[in-house]
Protein backbone atom coordinates (compact mmCIF):
# COMPACT_ATOMS: atom_id res chain seq x y z
CA UNK A 1 0.00 0.00 0.00
CA UNK A 2 0.29 3.64 -0.80
CA UNK A 3 -0.40 5.71 2.01
CA UNK A 4 0.55 8.68 2.88
CA UNK A 5 0.80 11.09 6.33
CA UNK A 6 -1.10 13.67 4.83
CA UNK A 7 -3.98 10.61 4.32
CA UNK A 8 -3.60 9.54 7.71
CA UNK A 9 -3.70 13.10 9.15
CA UNK A 10 -6.78 13.89 7.32
CA UNK A 11 -8.65 10.71 8.03
CA UNK A 12 -7.83 11.07 11.86
CA UNK A 13 -9.52 14.30 11.61
CA UNK A 14 -12.56 12.67 10.35
CA UNK A 15 -12.35 9.82 12.43
CA UNK A 16 -12.63 11.67 15.51
CA UNK A 17 -14.86 15.18 14.27
CA UNK A 18 -17.34 13.21 12.30
CA UNK A 19 -17.92 15.87 9.98
CA UNK A 20 -15.91 16.72 6.55
CA UNK A 21 -16.17 20.72 7.65
CA UNK A 22 -14.54 19.93 10.58
CA UNK A 23 -12.20 17.94 9.26
CA UNK A 24 -11.00 20.26 6.83
CA UNK A 25 -10.49 22.97 9.54
CA UNK A 26 -8.47 21.01 11.22
CA UNK A 27 -6.25 19.80 8.74
CA UNK A 28 -6.31 23.09 7.04
CA UNK A 29 -7.44 22.22 3.73
CA UNK A 30 -10.87 22.30 1.57
CA UNK A 31 -13.68 19.69 2.14
CA UNK A 32 -12.69 18.39 -1.63
CA UNK A 33 -8.95 17.82 -0.61
CA UNK A 34 -10.35 15.68 2.28
CA UNK A 35 -13.29 13.65 0.19
CA UNK A 36 -10.24 13.03 -2.28
CA UNK A 37 -7.86 12.00 0.14
CA UNK A 38 -10.22 9.49 2.43
CA UNK A 39 -11.11 8.12 -1.65
CA UNK A 40 -7.69 7.56 -2.11
CA UNK A 41 -6.56 6.45 1.40
CA UNK A 42 -9.78 3.78 1.26
CA UNK A 43 -8.79 2.69 -2.39
CA UNK A 44 -5.29 1.37 -1.03
CA UNK A 45 -6.66 -0.25 1.91
CA UNK A 46 -9.45 -1.89 -0.36
CA UNK A 47 -12.13 -1.35 1.83
CA UNK A 48 -14.42 1.94 2.91
CA UNK A 49 -13.64 3.45 6.02
CA UNK A 50 -16.62 5.95 6.12
CA UNK A 51 -20.63 5.73 5.11
CA UNK A 52 -21.33 8.98 4.19
CA UNK A 53 -24.69 11.15 4.09
CA UNK A 54 -25.41 14.70 3.62
CA UNK A 55 -25.82 14.89 7.35
CA UNK A 56 -23.21 12.56 9.38
CA UNK A 57 -19.73 10.46 8.53
CA UNK A 58 -19.94 7.51 10.50
CA UNK A 59 -16.77 4.94 10.49
CA UNK A 60 -17.37 1.64 8.80
CA UNK A 61 -16.14 -1.70 10.46
CA UNK A 62 -12.40 -1.85 10.72
CA UNK A 63 -12.30 1.80 11.12
CA UNK A 64 -11.28 1.84 14.30
CA UNK A 65 -8.64 -0.66 14.21
CA UNK A 66 -7.10 1.27 11.84
CA UNK A 67 -7.16 4.57 13.57
CA UNK A 68 -5.24 3.39 16.28
CA UNK A 69 -2.66 2.13 13.81
CA UNK A 70 -3.05 5.49 12.56
CA UNK A 71 -2.22 7.16 15.56
CA UNK A 72 1.01 4.99 16.43
CA UNK A 73 2.53 6.18 12.99
CA UNK A 74 1.44 9.35 13.37
CA UNK A 75 2.59 9.64 17.15
CA UNK A 76 6.23 8.12 16.15
CA UNK A 77 6.74 11.31 13.40
CA UNK A 78 5.82 13.63 15.82
CA UNK A 79 7.75 11.87 18.23
CA UNK A 80 10.38 12.08 15.59
CA UNK A 81 9.88 16.11 15.06
CA UNK A 82 9.94 16.96 18.46
CA UNK A 83 13.23 14.89 18.53
CA UNK A 84 15.00 16.69 15.62
CA UNK A 85 13.32 20.34 16.69
CA UNK A 86 16.30 22.68 18.28
CA UNK A 87 18.55 19.77 18.61
CA UNK A 88 21.22 21.57 18.89
CA UNK A 89 20.85 24.67 20.28
CA UNK A 90 18.11 26.09 22.46
CA UNK A 91 17.34 28.81 20.44
CA UNK A 92 14.33 27.23 18.86
CA UNK A 93 12.37 24.35 19.30
CA UNK A 94 9.21 22.96 20.98
CA UNK A 95 8.42 21.41 24.48
CA UNK A 96 5.47 19.48 25.18
CA UNK A 97 4.38 18.91 28.82
CA UNK A 98 0.85 16.83 29.73
CA UNK A 99 -0.19 17.03 33.56
CA UNK A 100 -2.92 17.66 35.83
CA UNK A 101 -4.22 21.52 36.22
CA UNK A 102 -3.06 21.32 39.46
CA UNK A 103 0.52 19.66 38.79
CA UNK A 104 0.94 22.32 36.38
CA UNK A 105 0.53 24.85 38.75
CA UNK A 106 2.17 23.49 41.63
CA UNK A 107 4.76 21.67 40.36
CA UNK A 108 5.95 22.93 37.32
CA UNK A 109 4.83 26.61 37.41
CA UNK A 110 8.42 27.94 38.99
CA UNK A 111 10.20 25.68 36.04
CA UNK A 112 8.26 27.07 33.33
CA UNK A 113 8.27 30.71 34.53
CA UNK A 114 12.46 30.13 35.09
CA UNK A 115 12.79 27.88 31.34
CA UNK A 116 10.67 30.65 29.40
CA UNK A 117 12.48 33.43 30.75
CA UNK A 118 15.65 31.56 29.92
CA UNK A 119 14.89 30.21 26.47
CA UNK A 120 12.36 32.62 25.18
CA UNK A 121 12.71 30.87 21.64
CA UNK A 122 11.50 27.84 22.91
CA UNK A 123 7.92 27.03 22.58
CA UNK A 124 6.40 25.63 25.88
CA UNK A 125 3.62 23.50 24.78
CA UNK A 126 1.20 22.72 28.03
CA UNK A 127 -1.71 20.33 27.88
CA UNK A 128 -3.29 20.40 31.46
CA UNK A 129 -5.28 16.90 31.37
CA UNK A 130 -6.53 13.97 33.41
CA UNK A 131 -4.26 10.78 33.67
CA UNK A 132 -5.59 9.15 30.54
CA UNK A 133 -5.67 11.80 27.95
CA UNK A 134 -2.23 12.37 29.72
CA UNK A 135 -1.33 9.19 28.39
CA UNK A 136 -2.88 9.12 25.06
CA UNK A 137 -0.95 12.62 24.62
CA UNK A 138 2.39 11.40 25.34
CA UNK A 139 1.52 8.06 23.35
CA UNK A 140 0.57 9.77 20.09
CA UNK A 141 3.72 12.42 20.04
CA UNK A 142 1.64 15.64 21.28
CA UNK A 143 4.09 16.00 24.35
CA UNK A 144 7.24 14.73 24.89
CA UNK A 145 6.63 13.51 28.51
CA UNK A 146 3.36 13.65 30.90
CA UNK A 147 3.41 13.54 34.89
CA UNK A 148 0.89 11.19 36.35
CA UNK A 149 0.41 9.23 39.53
CA UNK A 150 0.04 5.72 38.28
CA UNK A 151 2.23 2.96 36.92
CA UNK A 152 -0.37 1.47 34.48
CA UNK A 153 0.73 3.44 31.61
CA UNK A 154 0.10 0.93 28.61
CA UNK A 155 1.86 -0.43 25.24
CA UNK A 156 4.54 1.85 23.70
CA UNK A 157 5.23 3.80 27.02
CA UNK A 158 7.83 3.54 29.97
CA UNK A 159 7.50 4.58 33.15
CA UNK A 160 9.90 5.86 36.60
CA UNK A 161 8.89 8.00 39.94
CA UNK A 162 9.98 11.40 39.45
CA UNK A 163 8.45 12.44 42.83
CA UNK A 164 7.71 11.39 46.18
CA UNK A 165 4.67 13.90 47.71
CA UNK A 166 3.16 14.12 51.54
CA UNK A 167 -0.38 14.32 51.67
CA UNK A 168 -2.56 16.88 53.77
CA UNK A 169 -5.77 17.10 55.00
CA UNK A 170 -7.58 20.46 53.69
CA UNK A 171 -10.79 22.14 55.30
CA UNK A 172 -12.19 25.00 55.86
CA UNK A 173 -10.80 27.52 59.18
CA UNK A 174 -13.88 26.33 60.96
CA UNK A 175 -13.48 23.08 60.82
CA UNK A 176 -12.67 20.91 63.96
CA UNK A 177 -9.47 19.63 62.40
CA UNK A 178 -8.76 23.53 61.55
CA UNK A 179 -7.40 23.38 64.73
CA UNK A 180 -4.25 20.94 64.39
CA UNK A 181 -1.43 20.57 62.41
CA UNK A 182 -1.55 17.09 61.65
CA UNK A 183 -4.10 14.28 61.51
CA UNK A 184 -3.83 10.76 61.92
CA UNK A 185 -5.26 8.80 58.48
CA UNK A 186 -7.97 6.57 60.42
CA UNK A 187 -9.16 10.35 61.94
CA UNK A 188 -10.46 10.96 58.56
CA UNK A 189 -13.05 8.95 58.36
CA UNK A 190 -15.23 10.37 60.91
CA UNK A 191 -15.56 13.54 58.49
CA UNK A 192 -17.64 13.95 54.91
CA UNK A 193 -15.39 14.26 52.02
CA UNK A 194 -15.28 16.38 48.97
CA UNK A 195 -13.78 14.44 46.24
CA UNK A 196 -12.33 14.65 42.75
CA UNK A 197 -13.50 12.19 40.38
CA UNK A 198 -11.09 8.80 39.15
CA UNK A 199 -10.01 9.80 36.20
CA UNK A 200 -7.38 12.32 38.07
CA UNK A 201 -4.41 11.29 39.53
CA UNK A 202 -5.23 12.72 43.15
CA UNK A 203 -8.63 10.51 43.24
CA UNK A 204 -6.63 7.12 42.14
CA UNK A 205 -4.09 7.98 45.13
CA UNK A 206 -6.41 8.62 47.67
CA UNK A 207 -8.24 5.87 46.65
CA UNK A 208 -5.25 3.52 46.78
CA UNK A 209 -4.23 4.44 50.30
CA UNK A 210 -7.31 4.44 52.03
CA UNK A 211 -7.85 0.93 50.46
CA UNK A 212 -4.05 0.05 52.00
CA UNK A 213 -5.64 1.43 55.52
CA UNK A 214 -9.07 -0.34 55.18
CA UNK A 215 -10.60 3.10 55.38
CA UNK A 216 -14.22 3.98 54.46
CA UNK A 217 -14.09 7.63 53.69
CA UNK A 218 -17.95 8.91 53.05
CA UNK A 219 -18.09 11.72 50.10
CA UNK A 220 -21.76 13.46 49.70
CA UNK A 221 -19.84 15.24 46.87
CA UNK A 222 -17.55 14.37 44.05
CA UNK A 223 -16.52 16.79 41.70
CA UNK A 224 -14.60 17.17 38.14
CA UNK A 225 -11.94 19.75 38.93
CA UNK A 226 -9.48 20.67 41.68
CA UNK A 227 -10.42 23.74 42.07
CA UNK A 228 -13.94 23.18 42.34
CA UNK A 229 -13.65 21.01 45.40
CA UNK A 230 -10.87 23.78 47.27
CA UNK A 231 -13.94 26.02 46.73
CA UNK A 232 -16.50 23.54 48.12
CA UNK A 233 -14.21 22.70 51.02
CA UNK A 234 -14.18 26.73 51.48
CA UNK A 235 -18.08 26.43 51.97
CA UNK A 236 -17.49 24.19 55.04
CA UNK A 237 -19.16 21.27 53.27
CA UNK A 238 -16.19 18.78 54.03
CA UNK A 239 -12.80 18.40 54.09
CA UNK A 240 -10.24 16.78 51.04
CA UNK A 241 -7.25 15.07 50.70
CA UNK A 242 -4.35 16.61 48.62
CA UNK A 243 -0.84 16.16 47.75
CA UNK A 244 1.37 18.81 49.13
CA UNK A 245 1.74 20.16 45.78
CA UNK A 246 -1.81 21.83 46.40
CA UNK A 247 -0.96 22.95 49.39
CA UNK A 248 -0.18 26.85 48.93
CA UNK A 249 -3.02 26.55 46.37
CA UNK A 250 -5.13 25.94 49.14
CA UNK A 251 -3.69 28.03 51.47
CA UNK A 252 -4.27 31.50 49.18
CA UNK A 253 -7.74 30.00 49.41
CA UNK A 254 -7.68 30.30 53.03
CA UNK A 255 -8.03 26.97 53.69
CA UNK A 256 -6.23 25.38 56.57
CA UNK A 257 -3.62 22.28 55.62
CA UNK A 258 -3.07 19.16 58.37
CA UNK A 259 -0.31 16.82 57.19
CA UNK A 260 -1.26 13.88 57.18
CA UNK A 261 0.06 10.74 60.13
CA UNK A 262 -0.72 7.31 61.00
CA UNK A 263 1.07 4.21 60.10
CA UNK A 264 3.68 3.44 57.74
CA UNK A 265 4.44 6.56 55.86
CA UNK A 266 2.13 7.18 52.55
CA UNK A 267 3.70 9.43 50.41
CA UNK A 268 2.12 10.33 46.76
CA UNK A 269 4.19 8.91 43.95
CA UNK A 270 4.27 10.61 40.26
CA UNK A 271 5.25 8.92 37.37
CA UNK A 272 7.08 10.24 34.44
CA UNK A 273 5.53 8.77 30.98
CA UNK A 274 7.40 9.24 28.26
CA UNK A 275 7.11 7.14 24.40
CA UNK A 276 9.67 4.55 24.55
CA UNK A 277 12.70 4.30 22.94
CA UNK A 278 12.05 8.08 22.02
CA UNK A 279 14.79 10.44 21.85
CA UNK A 280 14.27 13.97 23.61
CA UNK A 281 15.41 17.16 21.89
CA UNK A 282 17.89 19.38 23.50
CA UNK A 283 15.21 21.46 24.84
CA UNK A 284 12.91 19.07 26.02
CA UNK A 285 15.90 17.26 28.21
CA UNK A 286 16.84 20.76 29.84
CA UNK A 287 13.15 21.36 30.25
CA UNK A 288 13.46 17.78 31.71
CA UNK A 289 16.80 17.92 33.66
CA UNK A 290 15.65 21.50 35.32
CA UNK A 291 12.40 20.10 36.65
CA UNK A 292 13.62 16.91 38.22
CA UNK A 293 16.78 19.16 39.73
CA UNK A 294 13.92 21.19 41.37
CA UNK A 295 11.67 17.70 42.29
CA UNK A 296 14.65 16.63 44.30
CA UNK A 297 15.47 19.51 45.78
CA UNK A 298 11.28 20.24 46.58
CA UNK A 299 11.32 16.31 48.09
CA UNK A 300 14.22 16.63 50.67
CA UNK A 301 12.82 20.22 52.01
CA UNK A 302 11.58 19.78 55.56
CA UNK A 303 8.20 21.80 54.17
CA UNK A 304 7.82 20.57 50.22
CA UNK A 305 4.64 23.20 50.37
CA UNK A 306 7.09 25.94 51.05
CA UNK A 307 9.83 25.39 48.59
CA UNK A 308 10.33 27.96 46.01
CA UNK A 309 13.25 27.15 43.63
CA UNK A 310 14.97 30.14 41.68
CA UNK A 311 18.00 29.06 40.71
CA UNK A 312 19.29 29.84 37.12
CA UNK A 313 18.28 26.70 34.26
CA UNK A 314 22.25 25.74 33.29
CA UNK A 315 21.75 23.07 30.44
CA UNK A 316 25.44 22.45 31.26
CA UNK A 317 25.23 21.59 35.21
CA UNK A 318 21.70 20.03 35.60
Amino acid sequence: MNITLKQLRVFCALYELRSFTAAARAAFVTQSAVSKLCAELEAEVGQPLFERSTRSVTPCDGAADFYAYAQEILGTVRAAERSMSGLRTLESGAVGVASSPMMMVGLLGDVIARYHRRYAGVKLELYELNTDDTLEHVRHGHADFGIVSTQTHGEGLEARVIYRDSMYAVCAPSHPLARRKTVRWPDLAAHDHITLRNVYSVRRAVDRISGELDLELHSGIEAGMLTSVLNLVRAGLGITIVPGYVCAFARLLGLHTAALQGGPERRHELWLIQRRSTRLSLAAKTFLDALESTLRAREASPDPTAFLDDRPINPDTE
